[in-house]
């Protein structure tokens, strides 16, 4: 006997729906940490030297790491810079507390400094050093900072509150 395979047209649409719900689900940008002078507008780039760097140490910004991250819901682009130096045997923003990572938005013609901190960007492998979330606080996503402390694992759950990032939530996690 022959069979001949026919396909219900509702299973199909209902396929292809889930298919089309997967790929447009919301989730961060998956890029992630590129050099500066790839991702970054030169006003920002200018605007990091003048914020962040002396004049007596001469740096160029657009070396520096930087992800641009856009969610869904987002109101506009959030630029995270880490402030360690490609190629460079000095890091300027790096010290005993760690070195510094900034988050920038859009604002008028310039950029407005949401995030000036200091973190330790060794973590456990399989682990970023920042996570963004689809979750958006006041237009902008949150953040999740896995940091290795001397308690164990840390996380720190940091959301915008309209003018800069703050702590929301620690949570500490047994070593592994």
């Amino acid at each position: 006997m022959k069979r001949v395979l026919r396909f219900n047209p509702l299973l199909v649409c209902l396929v292809m729906l889930l298919a089309l719900a997967i790929w447009l689900w919301p989730r961060p940008s998956q890029i992630g940490w590129r050099l500066a002078k790839e991702v970054a507008p030169l006003p920002l780039l200018s605007q990091m030297l003048q914020d962040n760097l002396s004049p007596t140490f001469p740096v160029d910004p657009g070396q520096m790491q930087m992800w641009r991250v856009q969610v869904t819901g987002q109101r506009q682009p959030l630029y995270l810079v880490d402030s360690r130096v490609e190629g460079s045997e000095t890091q300027p923003l790096c010290g005993a507390i760690g070195c510094a990572f900034f988050g920038y938005i859009p604002q008028d013609s310039s950029f407005q400094r949401v995030l000036a901190t200091y973190l330790h960007p060794h973590v456990p492998p399989g682990r970023s050093l920042i996570e963004p979330t689809t979750t958006v606080d006041n237009g902008l996503p949150r953040l999740v900072v896995n940091q290795l402390g001397a308690e164990g694992f840390q996380q720190y759950t940091l959301g915008f509150n309209g003018e800069v990032y703050e702590i929301q939530q620690i949570d500490t996690l047994a070593r592994s």
